[in-house]
């Protein structure tokens, strides 16, 4: 059975018409991308077709783990990750690919106001590995809640940059 959870945070002095037409521009998400802590960042794809963007991108993960463990399993926390946004409705899936049995798939919307910005992920994720699959998605949870704490303070602080501007 899959594990489910949900991560929501809000963004303050930032309007949502702010955020529709910042969102709406390839560079600020590839520049949050180069933000987050990883190794060997590839934007394999980032473009916008109609109200659809596309972000695909790769890197190692900085996990919590011993160095000697990561020195031996080499890329195995390389993640591939896919984030398609109708930047209309401004929801989005993400969906996160590894070297290791590992299915996780986010649901993302973002609603607010002339104030702020109410941003809501729906995370679903599946670990392939008999017996200890349940404990595992505990940690990929709390390893995925960590990078998204990250992420949307990288967020908030491209936001605010660019509304300076």
């Amino acid at each position: 059975m899959a594990h489910r959870f949900t991560v929501n945070a809000t963004i303050h002095g930032v309007s949502l018409d702010e955020f529709r037409r910042l969102a709406a521009d390839p560079e600020m998400h590839e520049a949050v991308c180069k933000r987050i802590p990883g190794e060997k960042l590839e934007i394999l794809e980032s473009q916008i077709v109609g109200d659809i963007y596309t972000l695909k991108r790769a890197y190692n993960l900085d996990v919590n783990i011993p160095d000697i463990a990561k020195k031996l399993l080499k890329d195995a926390f390389r993640l591939k990750r896919t984030d398609i946004t109708n930047l209309d409705a401004l929801t989005s899936t993400v969906e996160l690919g590894a070297n290791l049995p590992l299915e996780a798939q986010g649901e993302r919307s973002v609603t607010g106001n002339a104030q702020q910005v109410n941003i809501q992920l729906d995370w679903t994720i599946k670990i392939k590995v008999p017996l200890i699959g349940g404990l595992l998605e505990k940690h990929a949870e709390g390893e995925i809640r960590k990078f998204s704490d990250l992420e949307i303070q990288i967020v908030e602080d491209e936001l605010k940059k660019n509304l300076i501007v």
